[in-house]
């Protein structure tokens, strides 16, 4: 992909915090390992750009002893799945919820990203372009069951109807705390909702096994509450409504135009009914199909993943990734 230092040392990060203009990529564990094995479209495209713009390209253990050394302005930092932080020579990358699609970003990814704070205006897009990207992406991974993670098969025929389904995480203890509602509160208030009603709980691929034992004895408590290892696809599908904090999977759920309740801070709410209490679950509950029943989500897509987001695989993939770095780097 073209020439790509690993820097192992505090000398070299020395003599490249001196030298001409230059873009480390911090990466730690097994995004570093798989940057170096060039397994990312996303920087294997990158380097081959940089090194035509005179733009060497160094990785760096992120938080190593040599990483604390890169303080040259005429260094560019980009900060893979990192905490999100705000500097002028700092950029921050991840894949976003559809694989293919990629943050850069100014200040951080996922729940953290600047879309945050911006504004969807579908009035300003156009529908022929959003509808045809929107049907694109979305056919091929409900038609082969694509996910970010990979899914149980579908079931042929689907599931049983649910009134709602939640997908769990695990983000409750994280340093810095971004849900509003937690998990037991989400399980609890949808299975109480109607208990008449069908409701399904996923756990997390990367659940822990305390909060994999709480969650399955909180959905113990509830006959019309089951555990399921379903498709997404299949459980978005079947149910009137998803409840999340902020997932991959609620992002997911947008391709089949269910309506969503976010009980976190994400940079999709745009999308979906956010829910800071227990009183708002409840009334997202009852009330979100009819709320969201109009939603422009082929708009939305075609807004956050096409415009906002990068696709290696565009032709205009350098030319738009070009401009974020060039503006980061003075040049």
């Amino acid at each position: 992909m073209g020439e790509i230092e690993v820097i192992k040392s505090s000398l070299s990060a020395r003599r490249l915090d001196a030298g001409k203009p230059s873009v480390v990529i911090h990466a730690e564990g097994g995004w570093l390992k798989s940057i170096r094995e060039e397994k990312f479209d996303f920087f294997n495209k990158l380097v081959p750009l940089l090194t035509r713009q005179g733009i060497s390209t160094r990785v760096v253990e992120a938080a190593g002893s040599a990483a604390k050394l890169l303080n040259g302005d005429n260094i560019v930092h980009i900060k893979v799945g990192a905490e999100p932080c705000y500097g002028a020579n700092i950029l921050h990358a991840a894949p976003s919820y559809i694989w293919g699609f990629w943050y850069l970003d100014e200040v951080g990814v996922h729940a953290n990203s600047s879309l945050r704070f911006a504004r969807f205006a579908p009035e300003g897009i156009d529908g022929e372009k959003a509808e045809y990207f929107f049907n694109g992406v979305t056919s091929y991974m409900k038609q082969e069951n694509v996910s970010k993670v990979a899914q149980e098969d579908r079931v042929e025929g689907g599931l049983d109807h649910a009134r709602a389904v939640v997908f769990c995480q695990d983000i409750e203890n994280d340093r810095q705390r971004c849900h509003y509602l937690t998990t037991e509160e989400m399980i609890r208030t949808a299975g109480e909702h109607d208990r008449t009603a069908r409701v399904y709980v996923k756990l997390h691929p990367d659940q822990s096994k305390p909060m994999r034992r709480s969650i399955m004895a909180i959905c113990s408590d509830y006959p019309n509450v089951r555990l399921s290892s379903a498709s997404v696809h299949d459980l978005i599908a079947a149910s009137d409504i998803v409840v999340t904090q902020n997932s991959a999977a609620g992002f997911e759920a947008l391709m089949h135009k269910r309506p969503v309740v976010t009980c976190a801070k994400s940079d999709f709410w745009h999308a979906t009914l956010t829910a800071r209490t227990v009183r708002d679950l409840r009334e997202a509950l009852e009330f979100g199909p009819q709320a969201m029943g109009d939603f422009a989500f082929e708009k939305y897509f075609y807004w956050f993943l096409d415009r906002n987001c990068l696709e290696p695989q565009k032709e205009e993939f350098a030319k738009r990734v070009w401009a974020r770095i060039k503006d980061k780097a003075f040049l």
